[in-house]
């Protein structure tokens, strides 16, 4: 499974390294996972979404910034 993008979160707007990593999938029912990650830790938590939208927005309310090519 490919992510569909690359967020990252930072702890202070000036940092150079990220806190956190997420990332979007299209899972095999139509609906959406985003998988995010603490950079020192690993997986955290996993959470799902009818849209892509409402992914995208989850992500934004969190702190994340896209960071997709």
């Amino acid at each position: 499974m490919n992510a569909l993008d690359v967020w990252l979160r930072f702890a202070e707007d000036d940092d150079d390294e990220a806190e956190a990593e997420a990332n979007t999938f299209a899972t095999e029912d139509g609906r959406f996972r985003v998988e995010w990650y603490l950079t020192s830790v690993g997986l955290v938590k996993g959470v799902g979404f009818d849209t892509l939208a409402e992914a995208h927005a989850w992500l934004m309310r969190e702190g994340f910034q896209d960071f997709s090519s």
